[in-house]
């Protein structure tokens, strides 16, 4: 009879066969890495396998960071998710209506700029945090705030900016100070093309066939964005949660309540089904991943993941369905 182990390796097996799988997996339970494999290439023109300390950048899961980061300056009493933007961002005709719990939950009616017709010529200029602050404050927002949710990598970018000019730091140092160094996660940082960084997969896309993925560069997507991390490190951050090693659990509870729209803070979260879910997708070009934590059953699957047209998400509910029939 074939174990949980082997069934779910022989399916990443056919998924690397078929094309459909390119990364890292590491799946946890109650405390410890239970299943911690690669599969496929993180470059394929050196033909250099995927192992479990492979970096990749990790796209929208950066926000769960972003976050964390914002709760940690409340908690330091030097901001409040209450404060309005124009605290921070004096120019910002519409910053008097807009607080960073807006930000924090895609109810701040700033449109994503990741949506603007000329993204693609914008991902590929090098940026500052201030020119691209300059370019979202100056979009009319689509509706009042929390009216409505609407994704917008827009709202995590200002808190990226916020986080820096609050502290004095970048948004890399503090990230660094405050999260990863506490927690032992010497493999994440800020991703930069100029950087060497030891182990970072190449991202690929479908055209035709696998070719390497249009450029971006790092600098724009900041803090909606901008995170490279191994599933190794994300164990231990998935961990922390579990814990107040970084802030209470009051303000645990505030970042993984449904804020009215199923967003927490950085997270979304399905409470409706008989497990409770919390989830978030990192795509961004060349990556998709995924990081989904059964909290109540203490399983947590981490998807990274260097070809960008994987269907992480229906790979997610396979390993689900593998996981609980058995379970």
């Amino acid at each position: 009879m074939r174990t949980i182990e082997s069934e779910i390796h022989d399916y990443f097996t056919s998924l690397e066969k078929n094309e459909d799988f390119s990364g890292s997996v590491l799946i946890s339970k109650d405390e410890k890495v239970w299943f911690n494999r690669a599969y496929n290439f993180a470059n394929r023109e050196h033909q250099v396998k995927n192992t479990p300390e492979t970096k990749f950048r990790i796209g929208s899961i950066t926000k769960q960071f972003t976050a964390m980061a914002i709760m940690i300056l409340q908690e330091h009493g030097q901001l409040d998710v209450a404060d309005h933007v124009s605290k921070f961002i004096p120019s910002y005709k519409y910053g008097d209506h807009i607080k960073l719990h807006h930000l924090l939950t895609h109810s701040s009616g700033i449109p994503n700029i990741t949506q603007l017709p000329d993204i693609k010529t914008l991902m590929k200029q090098p940026t500052t945090t201030e020119q691209i602050v300059r370019l979202i404050t100056d979009l009319e927002p689509q509706f009042d705030p929390n009216s409505k949710f609407q994704y917008s990598n827009s709202g995590y970018i200002l808190l990226a900016y916020i986080i820096e000019k609050t502290t004095g730091l970048t948004y890399e140092e503090f990230l660094s100070n405050q999260i990863f160094s506490p927690l032992g996660m010497k493999n994440s940082g800020c991703d930069n093309h100029k950087a060497i960084i030891p182990n970072r997969a190449q991202g690929y896309e479908y055209d035709n066939g696998i070719v390497n993925a249009e450029y971006i560069d790092m600098s724009f997507p900041m803090g909606g964005g901008n995170l490279y991390s191994t599933t190794e490190d994300l164990f231990k951050w998935d961990q922390s949660l579990y814990t107040e090693r970084l802030v209470t659990r009051e303000s645990l509870e505030t970042i993984f309540t449904p804020h009215r729209f199923g967003y927490g803070y950085g997270w979304f979260i399905d409470g409706n089904q008989d497990r409770r879910k919390l989830f978030h997708g990192g795509g961004i070009v060349g990556f998709k991943n995924e990081i989904t934590r059964y909290v109540d059953d203490r399983i947590t699957i981490l998807l990274l993941n260097n070809l960008s047209t994987t269907n992480v998400e229906q790979i997610r509910n396979n390993l689900t369905t593998i996981l609980f029939q058995k379970h």
